[in-house]
């Protein structure tokens, strides 16, 4: 049983290092888990990524003017309070 459950738990970790794709994007498939949760957009710091409906495509919602996405609050703030975050956790 402990086998079993190291083994669970290596693929689990895996299975979030893979998902995360520094070169693309980060725009989410939306599913029934991730309705209306805010998404870092990779790509453009002043937008973000928000599923309204299972099965459906992502809407870009962009921050107010002079504002950028803060990955880590999860909302736009000030451009000059904005901080850099690594887009994938390091391994």
């Amino acid at each position: 049983m402990k086998y079993f459950s190291s083994l669970i738990a290596f693929f689990a970790l895996l299975a979030v290092v893979l998902a995360c794709d520094p070169d693309g994007n980060n725009e989410p498939v939306c599913t029934n888990d991730n309705l209306n949760v805010p998404v870092r957009n990779f790509w453009d710091p002043t937008a973000y990524w928000v599923c309204k409906s299972a099965d459906a495509k992502p809407e870009l919602v962009r921050c107010p003017d002079g504002n950028w996405f803060d990955s880590v609050k999860v909302e736009c703030v000030r451009w000059s309070k904005w901080k850099w975050v690594n887009f994938c956790p390091e391994n």
